[in-house]
């Protein structure tokens, strides 16, 4: 009887001790109120976004087109402004790019580029020449292409009969002193390129 009375005390003691322990624990652990269950949710992300590209959105966790890991987004990096204007960047964005930052130093900025390059003429200082008559060239004076010749220098003797018909036809035209015909003949050397000048001293030692 005595040690039956015995177990049952310590029975009793025991089942004490441990409430008295479990209500101690309870007191000092964190208590699942309502506002530690809001704070857990305001750390969920809003949405994630692939680092490459900003507008590519998605509600849950994934790959970007570019088969890189969606970056989560939360209130407090969406909200956080340094100031008006100001733009931020994720740090993980910032990393997959490979970002690096310096301070800023004055220095010669080196760019070598090994290319190809053609010395040519002036296209708009080129000048074609092109008889308006048909012959044969008797002389050439300048016989060498790039040679270098000044203005008025000759650079061929060019026999033409068609030119050789025309200068007759206003020769004769001076010799009978017919205005009509000198004005025509005057006006097909002009047409085949002949100067004015040489139809003026063609004019004026008739020959």
């Amino acid at each position: 009887m005595n040690t039956n009375l015995k177990l049952l005390v310590a029975a009793l003691v025991g089942a004490g001790a441990f409430a008295l322990i479990g209500g101690l624990v309870m007191q000092f652990l964190p208590s699942s109120s309502p506002m530690h269950e809001q704070q857990s949710a305001d750390k969920q992300p809003l949405y994630w976004v692939a680092p490459m590209d900003s507008n590519y959105r998605r509600d849950a966790p994934g790959l970007s087109p570019m088969g890189m890991d969606l970056v989560p987004v939360y209130e407090s990096d969406s909200n956080a402004q340094d100031g008006p204007g100001a733009v931020t960047i994720s740090p993980a964005v910032v990393n997959n790019l490979g970002v690096r930052t310096a301070k800023v130093e004055l220095k010669t900025l080196h760019s070598d580029i090994n290319t190809v390059g053609y010395v040519q003429y002036n296209q708009d200082q080129l000048i074609h020449i092109h008889p308006r008559v048909e012959g044969w060239i008797e002389s050439l004076y300048v016989k060498a292409q790039g040679a270098q010749v000044k203005a008025g220098e000759p650079l061929y003797t060019l026999y033409s009969p068609q030119l050789v018909n025309a200068q007759e036809e206003f020769l004769l035209a001076v010799n009978r002193n017919n205005t009509v015909l000198i004005r025509a003949a005057k006006a097909r050397l002009e047409s085949l390129n002949v100067s004015d000048g040489f139809i003026e001293r063609l004019q004026k030692i008739k020959r």
